[in-house]
């Protein structure tokens, strides 16, 4: 037993913490692995899973992650050594990158989800602005010639949609790779 400040006696950790702690390791990181693994099982909900995954990753590592149980002893050796065996610091580092590659990629396809539905819009909007602009410009209120300039705002954007750039847009609005 130690004696910490407020008078209290406190246990020093055992082998059998040491062990224990080692063990819940293995356990949280063969866990975090096998989520790893079954991170596309689901690809719609790939930005779920991994959120999901960087969740259970930082309260592993807040909760169970320690390298040592005391400023020093034997205690620490043996969990150092059962974490060593085990490969955990490398295991863990491992798991730490994919988890970092998986978020990227769900950024990067959320980023051109984006790009996809702005272009969208501009494409969409500007034939319709400017057909809708010019009207108002004329000062013509005629339900015919709206009819006629949102009939071409349309066959404009589908114009539009079938040059590069619009099979682009498309391509990035369903996820896919841009080709042109």
């Amino acid at each position: 037993m130690t004696s910490s400040t407020s008078g209290h006696c406190t246990p020093a950790p055992s082998y059998l913490d040491a062990l224990l702690l080692g063990a819940l390791q293995r356990d949280h990181i063969d866990e975090l692995t096998d989520e790893l693994s079954g991170v596309f099982d689901s690809s719609p909900r790939l930005a779920r899973r991994v959120a999901g995954l960087e969740r259970n990753i930082a309260v592993f590592r807040s909760t169970y992650w320690r390298q040592h149980l005391t400023a020093h002893g034997p205690a620490n050796d043996l969990l150092l050594a059962f974490q060593n065996q085990h490969r955990l610091p490398v295991r863990f580092n491992a798991i730490l990158a994919e988890a970092a590659d998986y978020s990227r990629l769900v950024q990067t396809q959320e980023s051109q989800q984006i790009s996809g539905a702005l272009g969208v819009l501009t494409i969409l909007g500007l034939p319709l602005g400017t057909a809708l602009s010019i009207l108002q410009v004329l000062g013509d209120d005629s339900v015919t010639h709206l009819l006629v300039a949102l009939a071409l705002s349309i066959a404009s954007t589908a114009g539009a949609l079938t040059t590069r750039y619009g099979r682009l847009v498309l391509s990035s609005l369903r996820g896919g790779e841009g080709k042109a």
